[in-house]
Parts: structure tokens; C-alpha cells; sequence
């Protein structure tokens, strides 16, 4: 077990160490096959095999429950949007599809915004995820997670769009389509068209799950009626 955290952890400051020096480069991927290997893996571990591990246990650490078992379907929902919406990314990162572009971008936010909640959610819990890695490391899921969404999210969207050969005409009229128009617009302004495109992206994926019988405000519940974690009541309500 020593020696599998040993390892554990040598694995993730060498892909932190990776992850740090492709962003300090604005480059996609390192030109090393290595470190284009280790990148892949912790990529499929934490978008993937983390997560899906994770719901398939969350509830057996014992007295401790990091989601309410009868309000985590959103949250499943959720984190397989915004897994699918980061290797969609990864996959056809060349298409200048804008509504594709878009829809892509607001569910790695969607996804950036969960992972960040849920490392703070699991904050205390984190060191046992890295002392005892085939117990508990999908507790560290969200944490790299939330940088490999970051980093692919930068990274997607920092493409410049030539829309001289696709709108010869319509740019001259001012006939552009919004998501175009979208496309155009600087970084930091496109973030916010996302944040606001997000809410009602959300809240789709809320009436989908109230449809299968969830409540809807079981995106807060899952959260707050859990046991044990950050966001928990003090004494969690149980139906």
C-alpha cells in the first residue's frame, strides 16, 4: 500500500509538472511520446475510470456518503456531460462548427464548475484519496480533472475563426449568425456568453432528471444531504 502511494504520487507531480509546461508553452500536447502518454492516461483515469469508479462506491465509506444517494443522478448526468464534452473537444478540436464550438465549451464549463465545488466538497477527504490510492483516489478526480478541463477548455477556444471564406457576403450585409458572432468575440467575452448560456444548459439537464423522478432541486440536495463532507448539513436530512 506505501508503495502504491509512493507511485501514486510520483505519477501525479510528474503529470502536474507535464501539465504546467504545456500550459507555460501554449501547446496542446508535449512533443515528447511520453509525456503525450502520461497526459492520455491521467486524461481517460480522471474524465473516465475516476468518475465512473467513484459513483460506483460513493456510497461505502462508511459513515461518510460525499453525495446523497437519492439525489446523485444529476450529478451523474452532469459529470457525463462534461466528460463527453471534453473528449468531443480533444477529438474534433479543427471543426469551426460554431454551434458545436459552443455547446462543446458550455458543458466543459458546466464541467470546470462542478469539479470545482466537488474538490471543495472533498477537501478534507483528499489526502486519504493520495495515501490510498486504490481505496479512494477518485476522490482526487475532481481536483485534476478540474485542470484538465481548464487546460482543454484555454485551449479550445483560443482558435481564430477566418470567416472571410465562409461569409463572403453576409459579413458585408451584417447578416452574420449569432453563433458566429459569438465565435468573434474576444476570450474573455465568449466566457461570459458561455456562463450565461449555461444556465438554462443546466437546467435541461435538471428537468431530464426530474423526469426520472428527482427533485429539482436535487443538484443542491446531492450536495447538502450528504455525510460527513464540506457541503453537508450539520445534521443531513434523509427522506
Amino acid at each position: 500500500m506505501i508503495l502504491a502511494a509512493i507511485l501514486y504520487a510520483f505519477l501525479m507531480v510528474f503529470f502536474l509538472v507535464i501539465f504546467f509546461i504545456s500550459i507555460s508553452k501554449n501547446n496542446q500536447q508535449s512533443k515528447s511520446k511520453f509525456s503525450t502518454a502520461v497526459l492520455l492516461f491521467s486524461e481517460i483515469i480522471y474524465t473516465i475510470i475516476g468518475p465512473i469508479i467513484g459513483f460506483a462506491r460513493f456510497d461505502m465509506y462508511g459513515p461518510e456518503i460525499p453525495f446523497a444517494k437519492n439525489h446523485v443522478l444529476i450529478i451523474i448526468l452532469l459529470v457525463i456531460v462534461a466528460s463527453a464534452s471534453f473528449w468531443v473537444a480533444r477529438l474534433y478540436s479543427k471543426t469551426e462548427n460554431p454551434i458545436l464550438r459552443i455547446i462543446v465549451s458550455v458543458g466543459m464549463l458546466q464541467g470546470i464548475l462542478l469539479c470545482a465545488i466537488t474538490t471543495i466538497h472533498f477537501l478534507e477527504f483528499i489526502p486519504l484519496g493520495m495515501m490510498y490510492p486504490f481505496m479512494g483516489f477518485e476522490l482526487l478526480s475532481p481536483l485534476f480533472a478540474l485542470l484538465i478541463l481548464s487546460r482543454e477548455f484555454y485551449v479550445y477556444n483560443k482558435k481564430e475563426f477566418n470567416l472571410e471564406d465562409a461569409l463572403p457576403y453576409r459579413q458585408e450585409l451584417g447578416m452574420i449568425p449569432i453563433p458566429l458572432k459569438i465565435m468573434q468575440t474576444p476570450f474573455l467575452q465568449r466566457i461570459v456568453f458561455y456562463l450565461i448560456l449555461l444556465l438554462p444548459f443546466v437546467f435541461l439537464q435538471m428537468l431530464l432528471t426530474f423526469g426520472c423522478g428527482q427533485e429539482l432541486d436535487a443538484i443542491l440536495k446531492a450536495f447538502t444531504d450528504s455525510v460527513g463532507f464540506v457541503f453537508s448539513h450539520k445534521f443531513p436530512i434523509h427522506d
